[in-house]
């Protein structure tokens, strides 16, 4: 439950209040309400953010009434069973509603649909709309979008790499064994997606030379030896394999000393 405190006025300010050179007058009631000056004071706004959840849920009911219990459709999206009448008007419910966490449930019960279904283009587009226009702030669905991108083709690469991105900022959400795997993992599709991004540029020079391509390609070059020295570095200070992330930064810096120094 979030608290908030006020600090309470400063004494001259009080005594102020009190009138010039008069001392303030010893409270007769009991002394535990009594307030030193300075001291802060907890405010319980409890009721105030239940009246906010209720809001929502009655938000959430109304905007899928005509879509039918969202709570009972969610196992049916698990199964990847929605009819397409429902996806319709879940789409529909979720343009139409106002508050974010309204738009975050509907918007999960459609994602995990699509991928049940292995509906993997409506699955991206839904990834993408909820990522960019309603939460971002999730690092395990950044973590799953960037990964999916990167099995892609080589226009999903700079995309892949800004989702990894997002993930990282979060990463404080992990614990454990956890945050050193997301992150590693995080690190490596950075890497992947440089590299993919690279080499599609080089072969694309080699068909057509210009100066733009080679432009591009050494940029997209020098970004994965980056990249990988990042990943390598994180590799030493976790105690992880650190094999692959030498191997491509070597071979992004042409040298070994650019990847090994510190």
């Amino acid at each position: 439950m979030q608290r908030w405190f006020v600090l309470l006025a400063a004494a001259g300010a009080v005594g102020a209040c009190g009138g010039k050179g008069k001392n303030k007058p010893t409270s007769s009631g009991d002394a535990s309400n009594e307030v030193t000056t300075g001291q802060f004071v907890e405010i319980d706004l409890g009721e105030e953010e239940a009246a906010l959840e209720e809001a929502a849920g009655v938000e959430l009911m109304r905007a899928t009434a005509e879509c039918g219990d969202l709570l009972k459709l969610e196992p049916s999206a698990m199964l990847g069973q929605l009819t397409d009448a429902q996806i319709r008007c879940l789409d529909e419910a979720l343009k139409n509603a106002e508050r974010q966490t309204v738009k975050d449930k509907i918007s999960r019960v459609l994602l995990n649909d699509a991928w049940a279904k292995g509906d993997e283009h409506r699955w991206e587009g839904i990834a993408r709309r909820h990522l960019e226009t309603i939460d971002r702030s999730d690092p395990d669905m950044c973590y799953k979008f960037a990964y999916y991108l990167v099995e892609r083709g080589p226009d999903k690469m700079d995309e892949a790499m800004k989702w990894a991105d997002v993930a990282l900022e979060n990463r404080a959400v992990w614990e454990g064994d956890l945050h050193v795997k997301r992150v590693y993992a995080l690190e490596k599709i950075k890497t992947e997606a440089a590299q993919k991004k690279w080499m599609w540029l080089e072969s694309e020079y080699n068909k057509a030379p210009s100066e733009e391509l080679l432009h591009a390609a050494d940029e997209a070059r020098n970004q994965t030896k980056t990249l990988a020295r990042e990943w390598l570095e994180y590799a030493k200070q976790s105690g992880k394999d650190t094999t692959l992330p030498l191997q491509i930064c070597i071979s992004a810096a042409g040298t070994a000393e650019f990847c090994e120094e510190q």
